[in-house]
């Protein structure tokens, strides 16, 4: 099951967003060869290492084929130039400049295969100006405005668990390639990572650019909706989401809280929220996570222990990690197709292991082979 295994996606970046776009695709069955500079990509270099992999690296670089090419060097550069010819994709996240220098810029690599999908990843987009300077995950988060949003009341802004900005910029990427592939379109596709943050900010900017409200932090709680966010219990936390007037009804039964329950609205409930909010607090330490989830769900009301990571993967793990020969567990890719999963069909690979392979299929012998790599 591959519908894109004729796909050749070359990977020409670095670091998080673009090494995640092409496992992505590389998940989804295509033929993602990633070239890399004689020092590598940038996540090999840091620890730790499972049997010489790193595991930063080996987090967003499975199923791939390593290909080194010193580009600063000619006879590499036209092996290079060679490959993009044979591809159907590109991605690339360096900045304009830099793509430049090294010789594979849009107008450049256009000019090699006017047929090829040119996905380029950038702080603020690939003709901005702003984009000449360095954007990383913490600093799109920043100008975005998600990293004001993040933490708690009254606190100072605190960073996501995970490299938010990174990440869905990278699915971003893939969604629009695959659009291309679809369309059968080529050219240029402009991933911004600014405003792919923007996008992603939902109800909070309608409500800002239509209504004037400026939402605010509020740790784990929901801003429109109450309750809806974590509470204390005698032994650890639990996240409760009455998210209806029913369901609320339900809850104030369950919790025994008669003077809860006249706010029978969601109105009621947003202009009362720090009332509410203490009460149930109150009531939800007095008892244990396994006792209140017990009597949540006989109630009806939707409601969860707040697990760690380790304790997540302890309990369902099971059908999300896979251990490969390499000594490495790896999170597979979460959906399946007509129930049939999408395999990781080999962990992520060392520098340079496919070199000699990919300048053999683009038709050069074993002496040229030589020549290139010693030139």
């Amino acid at each position: 099951m591959s519908s894109l295994k004729d796909v050749v996606v070359i990977e020409a970046g670095t670091n998080l967003a673009s090494s995640l776009t092409g496992t992505i695709l590389a998940d989804l069955g295509a033929n993602v060869i990633k070239v890399e500079s004689p020092k590598g990509d940038g996540r090999r270099s840091v620890g730790p290492e499972i049997n010489g992999v790193s595991l930063f690296f080996a987090s967003v670089n499975r199923n791939k084929k390593s290909v080194v090419l010193d580009l600063k060097k000619e006879k590499q550069r036209e092996a290079f130039y060679k490959l993009v010819k044979r591809a159907k994709v590109l991605i690339t996240n360096f900045r304009p400049p830099i793509l430049k220098r090294l010789g594979y810029d849009f107008e450049k690599v256009i000019e090699i295969n006017p047929n090829i999908i040119y996905a380029t990843i950038s702080g603020f987009g690939y003709d901005n100006p702003l984009s000449d300077g360095p954007a990383d995950d913490a600093t799109i988060l920043s100008l975005s405005g998600l990293l004001d949003l993040t933490g708690e009341e009254n606190r100072p802004p605190v960073k996501f668990a995970t490299s938010i900005a990174d990440i869905t910029t990278a699915m971003m990427a893939v969604i629009m390639i695959l659009y291309a592939l679809y369309d059968g379109k080529s050219g240029l596709i402009d991933v911004p990572m600014l405003y792919t943050q923007h996008y992603l900010t939902l109800e909070d900017a309608y409500f800002l650019l239509n209504l004037g409200i400026e939402p605010k932090r509020s740790g784990s709680a929901h801003r429109f909706f109450v309750p809806w966010q974590v509470f204390e219990t005698k032994d650890g936390y639990i996240y409760v989401t009455a998210f209806n007037d029913d369901m609320y009804a339900r809850l104030c039964k369950a919790v025994n809280a008669e003077d809860l329950a006249k706010f029978n609205n969601s109105s009621l409930r947003f202009k009362n929220k720090d009332y509410i909010v203490k009460r149930l607090n109150e009531i939800f330490k007095t008892q244990t996570t396994e006792y209140w989830l017990k009597v949540l769900r006989e109630h009806e009301v939707a409601a969860s222990p707040v697990l760690t990571l380790k304790q997540s993967f302890e309990t369902f793990g099971k059908d999300s990690i896979v251990k490969l020969s390499d000594g490495i567990t790896y999170v597979k890719f979460p959906c399946k197709v007509n129930r049939e999963e999408l395999k990781i069909r080999n962990g992520a690979p060392k520098l340079g292991e496919h070199t000699v392979e990919v300048l053999k299929w683009l038709g050069y012998t074993d002496d040229e082979i030589k020549q290139i790599l010693s030139s």
